[in-house]
């Protein structure tokens, strides 16, 4: 039976690095981990393949491209067809300032993740999000200030009580 990616110890410590540096060089995480490069290479490339490591790109402060204006848009349909709504997140997707979208359970269809230059522009991207579908609606929650955000989970298992860490 083939063993998880994830269930090595190097390539979570692997993924790890690569979260905190994604332009980290194979050279240099093979030195890190105290491995060869060789190794590290068919490592990165089986993580990629399997789909654990999804990309690398930059991650751009929404202040320093002067849309320091976020907020978390809850999307409702009032019509329930599924043609139509992938239509309606496609065309979410072409929008620059949406950075976010996650079909959801509740009374809401999709959490979005939007950012602008001021509140009154986060009220022109409703406008639009909303004229991008049939009878869409919105609810809107603004950011006031954020704290941190991670580049994904972490590839450790958690400790806690009553839980312990597989090696």
């Amino acid at each position: 039976m083939v063993k998880p990616l994830m269930d090595d110890d190097l390539n979570r410590r692997l993924v790890a690095l690569l979260q905190q540096e994604g332009r980290m060089s194979h050279a240099e995480l093979a030195e890190r981990l105290g491995v060869s490069r060789p190794t590290i290479i068919d490592r990165v490339k089986r993580l990629e393949a399997d789909g654990v490591l999804g990309g690398y790109a930059a991650r751009v402060s929404p202040a320093s491209v002067n849309k320091p204006t976020v907020a978390f848009v809850a999307v409702r349909y009032k019509d329930n067809n599924e043609a139509i709504e992938q239509r309606f997140i496609k065309a979410l997707e072409d929008e620059p300032d949406i950075l976010e979208a996650h079909t959801i359970a509740g009374e809401d269809a999709l959490l979005l993740k939007v950012v602008a230059d001021t509140p009154a522009g986060i009220a022109e991207r409703l406008r639009r999000i909303r004229a991008l579908g049939p009878m869409v609606t919105t609810r809107t929650t603004m950011v006031l200030e954020t704290h941190w955000e991670k580049a994904g989970p972490s590839p450790f298992p958690v400790e806690g009580p009553g839980k312990k860490v597989r090696k």
